[in-house]
């Protein structure tokens, strides 16, 4: 694992390359832009870091507005491909008596199907950290494209966020041993822990077992 040190730098000097899904929530009253990896690449500009977003949309209506959007933002998309074949991602939400959500991720998008150009690795030989969550493994493209830019990246970040079923766990579990800083919830880490044989309850052994 790697040591982030950055501390030296200028905020408007450091660059950080975000990987992952961006997409339209669409709710019962009308879609919003998505995506944790975008949400992540949109604040990292508001602060005045740059921020660039590794992903695919569709050559869709949903897909241009998606892109005039992160233009709107500041956000460099060098690496965001429009994809000829596969749709611009969205996910129907669906919101019950009492408020609470529940997703439906459409499957096969643009962003499940990022393939690794040199553009993508000169990008993140640049950047000083990599981002990205476990939504963006559900298909081995796009895993085998971030696999191999976690083995490039100066310092990654994994931001686990674990919605069944659109993730692998063998998958996770390779990508938290690869990554340099990893950040998830109780209810992630314990899964994750029994996954890999923890016999422990306890946030913190599982902690300590899983690190």
């Amino acid at each position: 694992m790697n040591s982030i040190l950055i501390n030296h730098k200028a905020k408007a000097d450091i660059n950080i390359s975000c990987f992952g899904e961006v997409l339209w929530d669409c709710f019962p009253d009308g879609k919003r832009v998505g995506g944790a990896p975008l949400n992540v690449c949109v604040r990292l500009n508001a602060l005045g870091i740059k921020g660039s977003m590794i992903s695919a949309v569709g050559d869709d209506q949903l897909g241009h507005e998606l892109v005039s959007f992160i233009d709107e933002r500041g956000v460099n998309r060098d690496c965001i491909a429009i994809d000829p074949v596969k749709s611009t991602s969205t996910v129907q939400v669906t919101l019950d008596k009492n408020g609470s959500a529940s997703y439906d991720i459409v499957a096969d998008t643009a962003w499940d199907n990022i393939a690794l150009t040199e553009d993508i690795i000169g990008q993140v030989n640049r950047a000083d950290v990599l981002v990205f969550g476990s939504l963006i493994g559900r298909n081995d493209v796009s895993l085998n494209t971030l696999t191999a830019l976690v083995e490039l990246a100066s310092f990654s970040v994994f931001d686990v966020n674990l919605r069944a079923p659109h993730y692998q766990i063998d998958s996770v579990v390779n990508l938290m041993k690869k990554a340099d800083f990893i950040k998830l919830n109780d209810d992630e880490l314990y899964e994750i822990a029994k996954v890999m044989g923890s016999p422990f309850h306890s946030l913190e052994q599982n902690s300590n077992f899983v690190l």
